[in-house]
C-alpha cells in the first residue's frame, strides 16, 4: 500500500493538479457553501487514531448538529467506528484484496460525487490516496495537511500545518480552525455498547472460572501490522506476569483481534505451566462490542501502542503502555492514571508521517527491548496498580483524613 501510494499516487496527483490548474483558468472559483449539511470525514489507517479524532467529532457535531457526518474509512475499521456516536454512517474500502479494493473505488467514488458533500476533513496526514479521494469527491471545502516534502499538488481548498510537536488530538483538533471552530474538550470519546454484551462478558468470565473477588488485568501483546516494531518483547510480558501474578488474586486476561489469535496463541505456548492456570487467552474469541465491555471489567489495561490503548484510555480504564517507534508526546494517552514507558533512543522515534510511518530498524525494535521488566514492576508498585482493593480504600482514607505532619 505504501508502495502503490507512492508511486501510482504521484503520477494521479500530478494528471489531477494539471486539471486542476487548468480548471481555475477557464472557471470561475468555486463558492464557499453558505450552509454545511453533509460532512465526510476520512481516515483510513489506525483504529487508536479514529479514537483519538473523537474530540474532533464531537466539536464538528457540535457546531453543526442537523449535519449528516459520514466517516470514510478501512474495513477493518469499519465495526468499530459504528460504535461513536458522532457519526451517523460508516462506508469504507475493503482491503482484502486488491481487486475488492478496486472495484469499492469505482463504486464508491462516483457515490461521493452524487452525495454533494460540502465540506471534507481529510485526517490522514500525507496519503496521496487519501488526497485524491478527498478531491474527486468534488467538495467546496476540502481541507488537510500540506507539506513540500510529501508533494501531492494543489488538490486542497485549506491547507494545514502538520505541527508534530503537538498530541495527535491537537493535530486533528487544528483542521477545524478554516472553519472558525475551536476545540477545548480534549477528552477522548468512549464507544457506545449495549448491556447486553456487558452481560456476556460476565458470564464468559464465570465459565472460565473468574471468582468475584480477583483483580482482573488485561494485556494486549500486539500491534498493528502497520509496524510490529511496536512489540514489547515476548519474553518481557511472560516476566511481567510471572512479577504480577505473584500479588495474591491477580488473573491475566490475553486479549486480541482474531488476527492477533495466531500470535498470541504461540505466547500462550511459551507460559510456563503454572502460569497458564493463571491468565486466560480470550484473543479472537470476543467481537468488538464485548472486547470493549471486558476492559470495563479490569483494574486496568497493559498494552503496546496500539488501538485497544486508546479505547481503554476513552474508558477511563488505567493503563500501561510501551512507546518507542512512536513518541508517547505524540500518541501517548494523557491524564494522571497512565503509565507510559518510553527509553528515548536517538533514533527514537523513527515513525513519523513524513515516512508513512515505516521503521527503519526492520524489527530490530532496541527502543522497546531495553525497557526492562524490574523498571515496570516498580513503576506500577509505585502507581499503586498492584495494591488490593482494601490498601487502595486505606490509602484513600489515610490521604483525605490525615494533615500533614500527622
Amino acid at each position: 500500500m505504501r508502495t502503490i501510494d507512492f508511486y501510482v499516487g504521484n503520477v494521479i496527483c500530478f494528471i489531477l493538479d494539471a486539471y486542476e490548474q487548468l480548471r481555475k483558468i477557464y472557471r470561475k472559483p468555486a463558492t464557499t457553501p453558505t450552509r454545511i449539511t453533509n460532512i465526510l470525514v476520512t481516515k483510513y489507517l489506525g483504529m487508536g487514531s479514529i479514537i483519538l479524532a473523537t474530540p474532533t467529532l464531537r466539536a464538528l457535531r457540535n457546531a453543526y448538529p442537523a449535519s449528516k457526518i459520514v466517516l470514510l474509512t478501512f474495513e477493518p475499521n469499519n465495526l468499530f467506528a459504528k460504535h461513536l456516536s458522532f457519526i451517523n454512517e460508516v462506508r469504507y474500502f475493503r482491503t482484502s484484496s486488491f481487486m475488492a479494493f478496486a472495484s469499492d473505488i469505482l463504486s464508491i467514488l462516483p457515490a461521493l460525487r452524487r452525495e454533494e458533500f460540502d465540506l471534507v476533513l481529510d485526517l490522514e496526514f500525507f496519503s496521496r490516496f487519501s488526497t485524491i479521494v478527498s478531491f474527486l469527491s468534488c467538495s467546496k471545502i476540502r481541507i488537510g495537511y500540506y507539506h513540500d516534502i510529501v508533494w501531492r499538488g494543489d488538490l486542497l481548498t485549506h491547507r494545514i500545518n502538520f505541527n508534530p510537536t503537538l498530541h495527535i488530538t491537537e493535530i486533528f483538533a487544528s483542521q477545524l480552525k478554516p472553519l472558525g471552530i475551536i476545540v477545548t474538550d480534549f477528552s477522548l470519546a468512549p464507544p457506545e455498547i449495549t448491556a447486553e454484551s456487558r452481560s456476556r462478558v460476565n458470564s464468559i468470565l464465570l465459565d472460565y472460572g473468574v471468582a468475584s473477588g480477583d483483580h482482573l488485568i488485561a494485556m494486549n501483546i500486539n500491534s498493528s501490522d502497520l509496524s510490529p516494531e511496536r512489540r514489547w518483547p515476548m519474553d518481557n510480558f511472560i516476566s511481567l506476569i510471572n512479577e504480577i501474578t505473584r500479588y495474591p488474586g491477580r488473573r491475566m486476561i490475553l486479549t486480541g483481534a482474531e488476527e492477533d489469535a495466531d500470535y498470541v496463541a504461540e505466547f500462550f505456548v511459551k507460559l510456563p505451566e503454572n502460569l497458564q492456570n493463571q491468565v486466560l487467552n480470550l484473543s479472537g474469541r470476543l467481537p468488538l462490542e464485548e472486547f470493549i465491555a471486558l476492559l470495563q471489567s479490569v483494574q486496568f489495561l497493559i498494552s503496546n501502542d496500539s488501538g485497544p490503548l486508546h479505547i481503554a484510555a476513552s474508558l477511563g480504564i488505567p493503563t500501561v503502555s510501551f512507546f518507542g517507534p512512536e513518541t508517547p508526546a505524540h500518541y501517548g494517552p494523557m491524564g494522571d492514571n497512565h503509565l507510559v514507558f518510553y527509553a528515548g533512543l536517538d533514533c527514537s522515534p523513527c515513525l513519523s508521517a513524513y515516512n508513512a510511518k515505516k521503521a527503519v530498524c526492520n524489527g530490530e525494535n532496541r527502543c522497546m527491548q531495553l525497557i526492562t521488566v524490574e523498571e515496570v514492576i516498580h513503576k506500577m508498585e509505585g502507581k499503586g496498580l498492584l495494591l488490593d482493593q482494601r490498601s487502595i480504600i486505606c490509602n484513600k482514607l489515610a490521604d483525605d483524613f490525615l494533615t500533614p505532619g500527622e
